[in-house]
């Protein structure tokens, strides 16, 4: 009895509780459970875990006298939350521009993402907490490959919200050229997370010793791949080959670029809906490969051979040919309208895509950054897309927000140097660099995507920093694996 209760004393229970988060998050779809009125935003089940577990953290904060404020980081994420509290003030009752419940709710969700730091940051107490963390996060990444496939191949059901009819926790089917989801809210979301395990997979690929470790990881990481190019998402690609090229070349692994590199194309390659995208967005010609475009030419030559004559032509052409009636000549301008009106499915998608965000959002967003530079107009007060997280932070907190939020990763960044300087573990080194790399890419996802309001998203980060943190801050002794 006496070593039971030895043993319960000394269970790191704050670790269980961030296994259980790691798998949790990802692999729970977003059914609601209260809805919010004013936004199809709603509370979750996982709101709910993450309260229970923040408060139990909280309560071993308050036992040991608050220890998370010792360290500066630390104290940049609560001065970041300040000043979003300055800005809900400044909204409320300055510009006036914003609903106090929505802007309320869009505050405290910051809350809830970024106290997943502390809660991982002082949950990692050896480095085996690391390791269980890696193969938590591996286990639910296989479940989301495994889920996401049965969409695309088996007709699973996708529970998206991406609209507010989505959002009320409907079962839906993907479409032939619908884009996977797999258990979060839509494909973009998906594509960031993986963007994050690429990394983690690459840097415990060259950290691990055993082969056979190797080899799990690192099919892992293909299935992985394969499911980032089924979402189509041409910018979190981008982000997960600058942060595969950062980590390898960082730890010193130059020919390993070449073979992943040549992988993660080919792939692509592999997919139709992704080169066309791609061939869109820098304007290459593909009419040689699609069949589309194919039919698009042939509508456009029928309809110019039906084009009634006009009295400009040449007499001898007129005579050539019989004077169309009025029926055939109405049939044919239709023709004409619809040939130079059709675009691909592909190519509609992707100037929606990019014009929303150019002619729309990022104005908007910018626009409210000039009513108050200093705070900005308040949380909610860009609505929920802006497809630009940078600006979104401008325009909601002002620059006192932004830089305050980037002072945050000047200060982990400089601690990755000052360890990767000093470290000679090379397991320590390249998880250290992983867990960066994975930053690095949601950074560049978040140039086109709302990747730190994406919740699923934004947890798992705020988790994955909490962990990096927590690991740089062990003393050698424990370093070991």
């Amino acid at each position: 009895m006496a070593k039971l209760l030895k043993s319960l004393k000394e269970t790191n229970w704050l670790s269980l509780a961030v296994i259980v988060l790691f798998i949790f998050i990802p692999l729970y779809p977003k059914f609601p459970l209260v809805n919010v009125p004013g936004t199809y935003v709603a509370i979750r089940v996982e709101d709910l875990l993450v309260m229970a577990i923040v408060l139990f953290w909280l309560a071993l904060e308050i036992k040991n006298g608050f220890p998370v404020l010792r360290d500066r980081v630390s104290q940049l994420i609560l001065l970041y939350l300040a000043i979003g509290g300055l800005s809900f003030f400044s909204a409320l009752l300055i510009t006036k521009n914003i609903s106090s419940h929505l802007a309320l709710l869009h505050w405290f969700r910051r809350f809830e993402y970024m106290s997943l730091f502390f809660v991982a940051y002082a949950s990692v107490k050896e480095m085996r907490n690391v390791v269980s963390y890696a193969w938590a996060i591996l286990l639910a990444t296989i479940g989301v490959v495994i889920y996401g496939l049965g969409q695309k191949f088996f007709a699973w059901p996708v529970v998206s919200t991406m609209n507010e009819e989505f959002s009320k926790g409907l079962l839906l089917q993907l479409s032939e050229w619908a884009r996977v989801n797999s258990t979060f809210a839509g494909h973009y979301d998906l594509a960031a997370y993986l963007v994050m395990i690429l990394a983690l997979t690459i840097g415990l690929m060259v950290g691990l010793k055993k082969k056979a470790s190797k080899v799990a990881v690192g099919l892992v990481g293909f299935f992985s791949l394969y499911l980032l190019v089924l979402t189509a998402s041409r910018v979190s690609f981008i982000a997960y080959l600058m942060a595969m090229v950062l980590i390898l070349i960082s730890l010193k692994k130059y020919w390993w670029v070449g073979p992943v590199l040549a992988v993660s194309l080919m792939l692509v390659f592999l997919s139709a809906d992704f080169v066309q995208r791609y061939a869109t967005t820098f304007n290459i010609d593909l009419s040689a490969l699609s069949t589309r475009i194919k039919l698009f030419e042939q509508a456009k030559e029928e309809a110019i051979i039906q084009t009634p004559v006009t009295e400009e032509e040449p007499k001898g052409t007129v005579a050539q040919r019989p004077k169309p009636s009025p029926k055939a000549k109405k049939e044919a301008e239709e023709a004409t309208v619809t040939a130079e009106a059709w675009k691909p499915t592909t190519e509609m998608a992707v100037e929606y895509s990019s014009g929303i965000r150019f002619n729309v959002e990022w104005p908007r967003s910018l626009r409210a950054f000039a009513k108050n530079p200093l705070l900005g107009t308040g949380y909610s007060s860009v609505t929920l897309a802006t497809d630009n997280d940078y600006l979104r932070i401008l325009a909601e907190t002002g620059l006192l927000g932004f830089l305050s939020f980037w002072l945050i990763f000047l200060e982990i960044g400089r601690r990755v140097i000052l360890f990767f300087q000093k470290e000679k573990k090379t397991f320590a080194k390249a998880m250290v660099v992983a867990l960066a790399g994975a930053a690095i890419g949601l950074f560049a996802n978040a140039i086109f995507i709302d990747v730190f309001e994406a919740s699923k998203v934004a947890f798992v980060f705020w988790l994955l920093m909490g962990t990096l943190m927590g690991l740089m801050a062990l003393k050698p002794v424990k370093l070991k694996t």
